[in-house]
């Protein structure tokens, strides 16, 4: 198969991998860039990046900006992305939940890009300790009845990009990279179909033979 373009981020997970294992899960063939700081340092100076920054996705003559719509896309190339308008929005619903989660625990990482002052170190730990203890539970409090009462496991009646940016948030707070101070054990010991869904992805072929690379 011809590949549909050309991803560019960091070499880390971060705003990727969710658009990474929807190129792998939906058999979507692409070119996997990662980028060094330097390098991005430079072409950001260059304006090289609509709105200067990454993930991008370069697909023919277009630059696609932004992690959620590239993700979009790359659901609809694979499989993952609801043609019906309906079943659409109840994937975008899901999607913005997750994120609003992630912009969270985002905002107690790179406090100044929000507008937000520098938080002392203190003060940090004890913000994610709310994000712990409050915030972050109470979002997956809305996904986790959903997934419970689900056949399939995932939102819908097979896997689909909400369930994959899901299961990429629930590692990032399992790993707790760069979020020091939040239970990482939150997903395993409070939701077990969230981590029943996560252990789903876990175990596709796709993916095994992915994280084996």
């Amino acid at each position: 198969m011809e590949s549909k373009g050309e991803l560019v981020y960091f070499d880390i997970p971060g705003r990727a991998e969710y658009i990474r294992l929807a190129g792998v899960i939906g058999n979507v063939p692409f070119k996997d860039t990662r980028l060094a700081r330097e390098d991005f340092i430079k072409k950001k100076a260059a304006g090289d990046f609509p709105f200067s920054q990454v993930p991008v996705f370069l697909v023919g003559e277009h630059m696609i900006a932004q992690s959620t719509a590239i993700l979009r896309m790359m659901g609809a190339w694979g499989g993952l992305y609801p043609k019906d308008p309906v079943e659409a929005a109840k994937v975008d619903a899901y999607l913005d939940l997750v994120e609003e989660a992630w912009s969270c625990c985002d905002n107690s990482v790179y406090a100044t890009r929000f507008g937000l002052p520098d938080f002392p170190e203190k003060e940090r730990l004890e913000i994610r300790k709310r994000l712990s203890d409050d915030i972050v539970p109470k979002k997956m409090g809305y996904l986790e009845p959903v997934l419970k009462e689900s056949k399939s496991g995932y939102f819908g009646e097979k896997i689909s990009i909400a369930d994959i940016k899901l299961y990429c948030f629930a590692k990032k707070l399992a790993k707790g990279w760069k979020l020091d101070g939040m239970d990482t054990n939150l997903i395993k010991n409070k939701f077990p179909s969230i981590q029943k869904m996560v252990d789903q992805i876990d175990n596709l072929d796709t993916v095994k033979k992915y994280y084996k690379k």
